[in-house]
């Protein structure tokens, strides 16, 4: 499992429920690294979306509420197959342990999915805090500069992960934080 998060300099992740800077490269990084697999966010991270992009295309969409059954019934998301609303917190070691069944299942209606598919957890800061402990790598772009969020996400990945640079220029910084096993 991994996680994929972006912060501006001050650790912000958020500003007015949504994410308030602008990185055609951040987003090019996100869609490379997440297309063909499986996103699992919280409620509010999907509803911060675009609404031309919800859900995200190319990737099977899980999205952690607590009352699913809302959206479930909701006929403006029932036409996505590609979007599942659930509150199995632990629904991503069942997907892992049944990767097999899993891509046989949704592999038919979502030729996209990738045989051999990665579970991507892309926010909101409950996500972050609760599920990047169990993950083996921690995508973090850095964006260069303070958004005057009004939500933040700081983690302190040096007892756990190791440091490698994948990118950096004047605007961002993009690491790849790997499990210390």
């Amino acid at each position: 499992m991994e996680a994929i998060l972006a912060t501006d300099i001050s650790g912000g992740i958020a500003k007015e429920g949504v994410i308030p800077w602008k990185s055609k490269k951040d987003m090019k990084f996100f869609l490379q690294k997440t297309q063909n697999n499986v996103v699992i966010m919280g409620k509010n991270t999907f509803l911060s979306l675009p609404e031309n992009c919800r859900p995200l295309k190319n990737r099977l969409n899980i999205v952690l509420t607590s009352n699913p059954y809302y959206y479930i019934n909701n006929p403006e998301y029932m036409q996505h197959p590609n979007l599942i609303f659930t509150d199995d917190e632990n629904i991503h070691n069942y997907i892992h342990q049944n990767r097999e069944k899993i891509y046989e299942i949704y592999s038919e209606i979502m030729p996209f999915l990738s045989s051999n598919f990665k579970i991507f957890f892309i926010g909101g800061k409950k996500i972050y805090e609760k599920y990047i402990p169990l993950c083996k790598t921690v995508w973090h772009t850095t964006i260069k500069s303070d958004w005057s969020c009004d939500l933040f996400f700081n983690y302190d990945y040096q007892n756990q992960f190791k440091e490698e640079l994948v990118e950096e220029d004047d605007d961002l910084k993009i690491v790849e934080w790997k499990k210390i096993f």
